[in-house]
This record gives C-alpha cells, sequence and structure tokens, in this order.
C-alpha cells in the first residue's frame, strides 16, 4: 500500500538488525579476501559482489543519487567501504547507552541520505513501540501542523484504513519551517515513539516512520528517546526547537488555519 506523504517514501525491506548487518558485512570481507569490492568508488566485476549491492543498497545507489545533487554514486560505493570495514562494527557502542540496553539487538536499522551524508536511521515500527513502551494502544493527544490538502489526506487515511504513521508534538519553542503549512491539526493517535527534540523522521514505504540515530543524543545528558508513554509531553526541552511525537493518527478533534505564528 502506497501513503499520501509529504516526503519520499524509502523502502522498509532496506532495513536489517544490527546482527543481520554484521552477517552481511562478512560477506562483504569474504569477496574483499578474493580481491573484489568497492574500493576507489568501482564495483569489481564479480557478480556475488553485484549481487549483494543490489540486495543491500540498490535504493541508496541508483534512486537516492538521482534526487540529490551532491550525492554520487562514487560516494555509496566509498560509504559500502567503510561501512563493511568499520562503521557496522560500532553501531553497537555507538547506539547501546541512547536506545536503552537491549533494545540494541531488537531495533532494525537502515543508512539513508541525510545532509550531506549517509546516517543510520532505526525504524519505528510494532516492535520498537512494543519494546520500549510494552504496548501499541496508548492514547495521546498532540498537534500537527500541515496544509489543507494535508488535512484531507489525513481524514481520508482515517476513514479508509490507509493510516500512516506522522510527526506530531506537543511543545513548540520555535516556529516551524515550512510556512505553507499553516494548518494547526489538533489529534489523538496511538503513541509510536516520543523524543525530547526532533529527529529529522523520515517515512517508509509501509506507512512507519524512521527516526535518525545521529538525533537521539540530547543536551541534558540524557538519551533524546523518552522511555515513558508521558516523559516528552509535558517537561522542558533544552533544544528550545520542539519534541517529536510520533503517532499513528486516530481521531481529528480540530483544525485551526493559523495566519501568523
Amino acid at each position: 500500500m502506497k501513503f499520501k506523504v509529504h516526503n519520499y517514501y524509502h523502502p522498509e525491506d532496506a532495513f536489517a538488525t544490527i546482527a543481520e548487518w554484521e552477517q552481511i558485512a562478512k560477506q562483504f570481507l569474504d569477496l574483499e579476501k578474493q580481491g573484489f569490492d568497492t574500493r576507489g568508488g568501482v564495483i569489481d566485476d564479480n557478480h556475488n559482489l553485484v549481487q549483494l549491492i543490489n540486495k543491500c543498497f540498490k535504493y541508496q545507489l541508483y534512486v537516492e543519487t538521482q534526487r540529490y545533487n551532491l550525492l554520487t554514486q562514487k560516494n555509496i560505493l566509498d560509504f559500502i567501504e567503510d561501512f563493511v570495514n568499520h562503521r557496522v562494527w560500532q553501531l553497537r557502542g555507538e547506539f547501546n547507552e541512547l536506545l536503552g540496553g537491549a533494545l540494541i539487538d531488537k531495533v532494525k536499522v537502515a543508512f539513508f541520505y541525510s545532509r550531506g551524508d549517509m546516517e543510520p536511521f532505526v525504524l519505528l515500527d510494532d516492535n520498537f513501540t512494543n519494546s520500549v513502551y510494552g504496548t501499541t494502544d496508548h492514547i495521546v493527544t498532540t498537534l500537527h501542523w500541515t496544509t489543507l490538502q494535508g488535512v484531507t489526506n489525513l481524514r481520508d487515511s482515517i476513514d479508509n484504513g490507509g493510516v500512516y504513521d506522522i510527526s506530531t508534538f506537543t511543545k513548540q519553542y520555535k516556529k516551524f519551517f515550512r510556512p505553507e503549512s499553516n494548518i494547526l491539526v489538533k489529534l489523538k493517535g496511538k503513541l509510536v515513539a516520543a523524543f525530547k527534540s526532533d529527529v529529522k523522521s523520515i517515512v517508509t514505504d509501509q506507512g512507519n516512520k524512521a527516526a535518525n540515530m545521529y538525533r537521539l543524543g540530547h543536551p541534558e545528558g540524557e538519551p533524546n528517546l523518552c522511555m515513558s508513554t508521558s516523559g516528552c509531553t509535558d517537561s522542558d526541552h533544552s533544544t528550545y526547537l520542539w519534541n517529536e511525537i510520533i503517532v499513528t493518527p486516530v481521531v481529528i478533534e480540530s483544525t485551526k488555519k493559523v495566519v501568523k505564528y
């Protein structure tokens, strides 16, 4: 099923657990031993290498490079080289504390272009929500900026079962960055994940969200991820932007056109 969302869809089959990524990296390393790799930004002529790249990184190599002028196929091939030799082996140590211990081995991760680099994203699916909060049915009341058409899309998705997860908030210190999104929606939704500050989340082709893992840290010295169902909705936040509450919309309570903040 496809979902009407503002940004690009990111394929959910690009996500894997860290243990699965380590096994994939070992396959690349086995090919390196045979003299086949992506060094120099070139794919060596080997059927197994080509198959492995297309299985794990085809979206990044063939789709994202067409969307972003600064991203080249050489960038992706260089990333693959660094990833299998170094980056994948430090993921647990880098994000274990920010994700809360045992969660690090349960989550699924993928790597997409963001702000000039390939960055890790964690999938915010039912498995993630259940692991953190123990339920996928906790209802929260939040706010969401969108356009008039966005309200129509949101109502249609709720009414017709094509519900996709959206980014909402309860605290906002800074003006929203899209002037055309001047409709403030108050809604009830099932909590997917709550963060003290925005995490530049993206959307998948299955309607789930994924959070940028480089934004799991927080200035207060605690993880950005709220580990309880109420931890991010009523406290102050030292980034002075806005908190990000990912929800699955259930019902729209009200809408209001805001001419001026």
